[in-house]
């Protein structure tokens, strides 16, 4: 094997290394709801149901995963609070892996009733607005 070769199959290994051995990712849940309300919210991905959970007004709760190395990590939840239900991918690897521009390795959300707010890590706000999927 040529030194070029080499230097590419190190390379190609390392890339693959650093690939597997990804960082574990946190998602956290902030209820922001006005009015007092609690809110119940249910997380899949794929076969991987969390379960259904409840937040306290002003409660927090989180989740952690380690995303998968091809890019294809999907989390959606459903949000419910009075007979409101809405749901909303919590995260998803395209939108949130750590070197996108508003990435992360602890995705932090304020849910109210207007929709969810991702934490920024440049002002450290929650202004990354997006509304309801559904």
């Amino acid at each position: 094997m040529d030194s070029l070769t080499q230097l590419i199959v190190i390379f190609m290994m390392t890339m693959f290394i650093s690939a597997t051995i990804s960082q574990a990712t946190t998602v956290v849940i902030h209820n922001n709801l006005e009015g007092g309300l609690s809110l119940g919210y249910h997380c899949k991905s794929g076969d991987d149901d969390l379960g259904y959970k409840s937040l306290a007004p002003g409660g927090s709760g989180s989740f952690d995963f380690n995303p998968d190395i091809f890019g294809r990590t999907l989390f959606f939840c459903s949000f419910s609070w009075n007979n409101e239900s809405h749901s909303f991918d919590i995260y998803s690897q395209k939108r949130d892996r750590e070197f996108e521009k508003f990435g992360c390795t602890q995705c932090e959300w304020r849910i109210s009733k207007k929709g969810p707010c991702k934490l920024n890590k440049y002002n450290k706000m929650f202004d990354v607005c997006y509304p309801w999927d559904a």
